[in-house]
């Protein structure tokens, strides 16, 4: 148990304190000890004020102990949610398909890996790991406008056990599904690449590195410096994760490559 001593004196003081603070009866001012004698409610004595002043100090202690272990907790889980952020380029594909003309912002967008990476924790994150980011903005083209365009950015890698590690994650680069041939064409071809084809499936010193990389075969793969629209004609990627085309809307089909720069 806790013991804590007050010296005799210091009760007395204590004591003294509590009868000259001011009380009100029945709408006047007087003093504590004036309205308790007048109530009869309490008796002071030296050992209640003993036990009460034991409580109260125990009672705080406990709280500082509780907010300490509160704030050590949280420091803990900040610590551990810094260790595993991720830096890089994940390569991943879609889930299903996409049409700027069906979404709106906020909406879902689902992404899978295909390469197995390692956080520069250590984390291991498996080939087939979900990549789940959102929509930023969705626009199919209208009459008087010039075109249409869709935004994407990337929040989260869900790993085992319903864990989720948080990313910021932008579109680096876009690719059609390789093994369906050469993707949309809706007209004018565009997009560029620096570097583009086969290599590795993440930038090397990123802090994600592959292990056992699997690409699929066949159609026009991309590279961890891959950048802009490959392969899909009459579609563009700004630097802001922004896709824009002059055809009625953006479209992207199912299995189509994403490259993902995660800063």
């Amino acid at each position: 148990g806790l013991a804590i001593q007050i010296a005799p004196k210091r009760l007395l003081h204590l004591r003294q304190e509590m009868l000259e603070m001011l009380a009100v009866d029945g709408g006047k001012v007087v003093s504590l000890a004036a309205f308790l004698k007048s109530k009869r409610r309490f008796r002071f004595e030296e050992f209640s004020m003993n036990r009460s002043a034991t409580v109260m100090i125990f009672f705080l202690l406990a709280i500082a102990v509780c907010l300490g272990q509160s704030a050590a907790a949280t420091q803990s889980d900040n610590s551990a949610s810094d260790a595993s952020a991720v830096h890089g380029v994940i390569p991943v594909t879609l889930t299903k398909s996409i049409d700027s003309k069906k979404l709106k912002a906020g909406d879902e967008i689902s992404t899978t890996t295909v390469a197995a990476l390692r956080s520069g924790s250590g984390v291991v994150i498996p080939v087939g790991s979900n990549v789940v980011g959102h929509v930023t903005a969705a626009k199919a083209r209208s009459k008087g406008d010039s075109e249409a365009s869709l935004g994407i950015v990337f929040d989260k890698i869900e790993l085992s056990g319903g864990k989720d590690m948080p990313i910021k994650g932008m579109v680096q680069a876009v690719g059609p599904n390789p093994s369906a041939g050469s993707g949309p064409d809706t007209g004018v071809a565009g997009g560029n690449s620096l570097n583009a084809g086969n290599g590795s499936t993440a930038a090397p010193g990123s802090g994600l590195g592959p292990q056992a990389a699997q690409q699929p075969g066949g159609g026009k793969m991309l590279g961890p410096h891959s950048t802009g629209v490959i392969g899909i004609k009459n579609l563009q990627l700004d630097n802001n994760s922004v896709l824009t085309s002059t055809g009625k809307e953006v479209k992207l089909d199912s299995g189509s490559q994403i490259m993902i720069k995660v800063e």
